[in-house]
């Protein structure tokens, strides 16, 4: 089974893809996009400076650029660098609030976000939660009111890397996604994100509700590029393979997405208090759940079996073609192990330079 990475060789107006887990695919005629190599550390940089421009301290500038880097090392190019632009100029347009932590529990918290910027209340959440869980075995944040952050599993494995099982649900910030039998856009792509401690690397899944995540539309739109039929509808309910003429995006899986993303609209919007369905204002909730493998077990245990289950998974019977049967988190770390040791990020020359003229 050949598996194309994002901006590798594809045919003129059209995007390939493979079907494999958590893995989005946006490919481009190479060379029809010029592309430049730059250090990572510059484009760190870079992104840190845009920030501290807006009055970011730079601790804030820190973990706001983290996951955009985070994103390009995983090779997630639609939750990457290239989603910077968009975000950076939403961020300078509207007023900044503060969060306030407004009920602070032993086994749980709600974060009031008060228009904050999503990736430091997320990463103000996540830490709470851990620090709970830790001393409490389980614990539960929530907030709402809250600027976007690209991915719940950005957080979900901050937590797994501290030995804790994590859950982290958002709201994905608006209508995008067509319930099945619909032909307009209610529920948001809702993605989920969910960390296991395991070595070397975490289990970690990533996904959206939807079959692409949204932003791989938004990036579809900026490269003027087709998509594949079965990520949208257009208007009239029909599958499209324009960008520009998609209105919804579909669930994964029919009825067993729609029902998913439903019920994590509530987990992110009813319940922490964040407005949703036609009724939503843009702002994100969130709901971030901690459990310590020990509540129920001992860690020895936990590891070995979690080593056991993996091994049977990977030593599966494979169909013809496949030579590596991939668990969530695999691929993602190879990538990122890659791009760390060559230092340098492939990006379109295009989307750096509109960066450095924010």
């Amino acid at each position: 089974m050949v598996i194309m990475a994002p901006f590798q060789g594809a045919e003129a107006g059209s995007i390939p893809v493979t079907r494999s887990e958590g893995m989005k695919y946006i490919n481009v005629l190479a060379g029809k996009y010029s592309t430049m190599k730059i250090r990572i550390f510059e484009i760190r940089t870079l992104l840190e400076s845009k920030l501290k421009k807006l009055g970011f301290t730079a601790s804030e500038s820190k973990i706001i650029a983290d996951e955009y880097i985070q994103g390009e090392l995983k090779g997630k190019s639609s939750h990457g660098i290239f989603t910077f632009i968009r975000v950076y100029e939403k961020i300078k347009r509207r007023q900044r609030g503060r969060y306030k932590i407004i009920i602070n529990k032993a086994a749980y918290a709600y974060i009031e976000g008060n228009k904050d910027i999503g990736q430091i209340v997320a990463d103000k959440a996540i830490r709470l939660a851990i620090s709970k869980a830790k001393k409490r075995g389980v614990a539960m944040v929530g907030g709402g009111n809250i600027q976007a952050f690209l991915r719940p599993a950005t957080w979900a494995e901050i937590a797994a890397r501290e030995n804790m099982v994590a859950l982290c649900f958002n709201f994905g910030g608006g209508p995008l996604m067509a319930p099945t039998g619909a032909r307009e856009a209610i529920l948001s792509t809702n993605p989920i994100g969910i960390g296991i401690p395991y070595k070397p690397y975490p289990f970690v899944i990533d996904m959206a509700t939807s079959n692409r995540a949204f932003y791989n539309v938004r990036l579809a739109r900026k490269l003027n590029t087709t998509i594949p039929k079965d990520w949208g509808i257009d208007r009239w309910g029909k599958p499209t393979a324009d960008p520009n003429k998609l209105v919804a995006v579909l669930p994964f899986g029919g009825y067993k997405g729609y029902a998913l993303a439903l019920a994590l609209e509530i987990l992110t919007g009813p319940l922490v208090k964040t407005r949703v369905g036609r009724r939503s204002d843009a702002m994100r909730g969130f709901l971030f759940i901690v459990i310590d493998p020990k509540v129920f077990t001992t860690r020895k245990e936990f590891d070995r079996d979690i080593r056991a289950l993996i091994r049977d998974v990977k030593t599966a019977k494979k169909i013809k073609g496949v030579k590596n049967i991939l668990i969530p988190g695999e691929r993602a770390f190879q990538t990122e192990q890659e791009r760390l040791k060559s230092g340098f990020f492939d990006l379109d020359e295009r989307v750096i330079n509109e960066i450095r003229v924010l």
